[in-house]
């Protein structure tokens, strides 16, 4: 485990023990939607968070050094599927109130964040389909043009 994976399970654990010990200003009811969204969110943030702390890690890489791919990260692609079902069930008037204890805030939060640690070094490919895990996937650059495509961008060099 790199050390910073270990970093994000400390940063995790706290966030956790921070919903632990706020658990009173968290609504107990809430609807099932703008509980999935809040979820889906909070996926979102931690992805965001965790891109913006690679991209500034990698700011010296020129970018004519880093190989093109048809691929997008499958954490980004994940993220936004809880938004849509909670547009559709707040918007369609099928949501819900469920009541939420502080148990389901501290499960459902620390589920989300440690799946979204998981999920962090898959990709999604393009051409051909496929999902594939790569570690390195933020030296891409997103590109789909077929000519530009590499056939194994971790090996190659740019051409």
């Amino acid at each position: 485990m790199k050390l910073a994976e270990k970093t994000e399970l400390v940063l995790i654990s706290m966030v956790v023990a921070g919903i632990a010990v706020f658990n009173g200003q968290l609504p107990a009811r809430m609807q099932s939607g703008y509980f999935i969204l809040t979820l889906g969110l909070l996926f979102l943030f931690q992805a965001l968070l965790r891109d913006l702390w690679l991209l500034l890690r990698m700011r010296k890489t020129p970018r004519d050094s880093m190989p093109q791919a048809s691929c997008m990260c499958l954490e980004a692609g994940i993220g936004f599927i809880p938004v849509i079902v909670a547009a559709v069930l707040v918007g369609g008037g099928y949501s819900r109130a469920v009541d939420l204890s502080a148990l389901a805030w501290i499960g459902a939060v620390a589920v989300v964040l440690l799946i979204g640690l998981w999920l962090k070094d898959y990709v999604f490919e393009l051409r051909p389909f496929r999902i594939r895990r790569d570690p390195d996937h933020i030296n891409f650059i997103f590109s789909l043009n077929r000519k530009h495509r590499l056939k194994n961008p971790l090996s190659a060099k740019n051409e």
